[in-house]
């Protein structure tokens, strides 16, 4: 994931297959999480996104907005309970961070990469202050860049509810899938904007197309779905 670009932001889709068992690929869900992210604390000038993108509801926005963690020097976190809210927003731990989406824990030294940058953030506690934080190179272990605050955001685009007795377990790959059955209701892109954006339409016609034939597939994926899992079907796509 490159650095992005000011004033201008990018919202790609998930590129997998409607309703196949697997969470799609921890770089697009970096990147729409940052866009996401963006779009609340320091919105772009311009948003950039396909149909099929615009169609596919996201996390709604106030569970993902209590799910962002925020790292400050000289701010206190109980272990156990960070632990919690990293593994409830998808991060798995690990002996070594190498991939977007890992933690680890040695010490007073807990590394996480962060969906939020395109390298991992070295954070050293002493006792539950948080007494420094660096961006590193996690193939070399030196440090890039020093922080006096960072970011934590969701891994996963599927956050447990605090109150679940799961928050820990890890997240099945097709947990995106269920998400409407976990929620009352889902967002869409559209829901993390400002309250008066402008929208542009590039050849309406073909994105009238386009949208057809997505929903065309998703339709399809999810007949597929039902006829191989009858007893345990995901939430339609109208949810």
């Amino acid at each position: 994931m490159g650095q992005p670009i000011e004033g201008l932001a990018w919202f790609p889709e998930w590129e997998t297959l409607p309703y196949e068992a697997t969470a799609p690929h921890v770089a697009l869900i970096a990147h729409r999480m940052t866009t996401l992210h963006r779009l609340l604390v320091k919105p772009p000038t311009i948003l950039v996104t396909s149909v099929a993108a615009a169609m596919h509801r996201v996390i709604p926005r106030p569970l993902f907005e209590e799910a962002v963690i925020r790292f400050k020097t000289g701010a206190t976190f109980e272990r156990e309970s960070l632990i919690t809210s990293l593994l409830r927003i998808g991060y798995r731990r690990v002996s070594v961070v190498e991939i977007p989406g890992e933690f680890s824990i040695r010490g007073g030294i807990v590394d996480i990469f962060s969906t939020a940058y395109p390298n991992p953030v070295r954070v050293e506690f002493l006792g539950d202050q948080v007494e420094s934080m660096r961006l590193f190179d996690p193939a070399t272990q030196t440090s890039i860049e020093k922080l006096n605050e960072g970011w934590v955001l969701p891994a996963r685009e599927f956050i447990r509810p605090l109150q679940a007795q799961d928050a820990t377990a890890p997240i099945p790959p097709d947990a995106e899938w269920r998400s409407p059955d976990l929620y009352e209701t889902m967002d869409t892109l559209f829901d993390y904007l400002g309250s008066d954006p402008s929208l542009a339409l590039d050849q309406p016609e073909s994105l009238k197309k386009a949208c057809e034939a997505a929903w065309s597939k998703i339709d399809d994926g999810y007949l597929r779905h039902v006829d191989r899992d009858i007893a345990n079907p995901y939430p339609s796509p109208e949810r």
